[in-house]
């Protein structure tokens, strides 16, 4: 079992493609979500609603088993100095990820992300503990 702190993009990606092999990913392995995604979801949740693949109950249950397996992280338990480290790392390539690299440096769990602008950006500062989506999947595969 690995565990990863994982980004609102990968959340969205799980309820828009409803695909079993998110399920399964995430019954295998730990994911940590700070609570600040929580903010995030509802202001699109209404674009997920409507380009989900999977709609009414499907979703609901769907949507219930992913959150059940998340663990949610409240955002007073990143200490000021990965939140400055992360900030140091993202204040080029995305204010917004900050708080994902930090609870990433906080825990030593490499941050899964859809997002190749930040993974690359971040690989180019030296911050390696970044997968991407596919790159998991392809190892999942492979």
């Amino acid at each position: 079992m690995k565990r990863f702190v994982t980004d609102a993009n990968v959340i969205f990606s799980c309820l828009i493609s409803g695909k079993e092999q998110y399920l399964h990913i995430v019954s295998e392995n730990k994911f940590y979500l700070p609570d600040f995604a929580l903010t995030e979801i509802p202001l699109y949740q209404e674009l997920i609603t409507e380009k989900s693949q999977i709609s009414g109950q499907k979703l609901r249950e769907y949507t219930l088993y992913l959150f059940e397996k998340l663990i949610v992280v409240p955002n007073f338990l990143i200490s000021n100095h990965h939140y400055y480290q992360a900030f140091m790392l993202c204040k080029d390539i995305d204010e917004k990820d900050i708080v994902y690299v930090a609870l990433s440096l906080e825990f030593g769990y490499p941050l899964l992300t859809k997002d190749d602008r930040l993974a690359l950006g971040l690989r180019h500062k030296g911050f390696t503990n970044v997968v991407l989506l596919k790159e998991l999947f392809d190892n999942l595969n492979g």
